[in-house]
């Protein structure tokens, strides 16, 4: 007999992971755990959830169909378990959506730049890996840029430098 629980319980008694369950419960995520096979969980903690404008999580919330919330948590579960150690094999692998998350081990273990802090969790159905920041898929944006706010770059300030002229 063993002590492991499945992946919906596994992060559910981890405090750390307490908003990331109730999202997922709370959107009917859980649900493609229903589905046979192994999965990886890449469960942003509170902590990384806090990082986020409180008015995107209740506009995210308050969607009748919870559409963008579903796939904002689909994007951080790999359709196949994968151990940390082996992460960075494959350098790129296919979320639940479709999107491809990055991986990196050069200061520290990364996913799409977001440390990964607490490692392999097993579960009867797959392994959970604890996030620092929540991955956000190019459809879904946590955070709006101004359009004044552009990232600095040598294009950028030659194209700036035109336009003064």
């Amino acid at each position: 007999m063993t002590d492991r629980l499945n992946l919906i319980d596994t992060i559910a008694k981890e405090d750390k992971f307490s908003t990331f369950t109730r999202l997922m419960a709370a959107s009917g995520t859980n649900d493609i755990f229903g589905d046979s096979g192994a999965f990886t969980v890449f469960a942003p903690t509170n902590d990384a959830f806090a990082k986020l404008p409180d008015a995107k999580i209740d506009d995210l919330l308050n969607e009748t169909d919870h559409k963008k919330l579903k796939e904002l948590l689909s994007y951080h579960i790999l359709p196949t378990k994968v151990m940390a150690a082996s992460l960075v094999s494959a350098p790129a692998r296919k979320a639940a959506t479709g999107e491809e998350l990055m991986f990196t081990d050069i200061n520290g273990l990364k996913v799409n730049g977001a440390s990964v802090q607490a490692r392999n969790l097993e579960a009867t159905n797959g392994v959970v890996h604890a996030l620092d920041t929540v991955l956000t898929p190019t459809r879904i944006p946590l955070v709006a840029v101004k359009p004044t706010e552009r990232p600095y770059t040598a294009a950028a300030s030659a194209t700036d430098k035109n336009s003064l002229l």
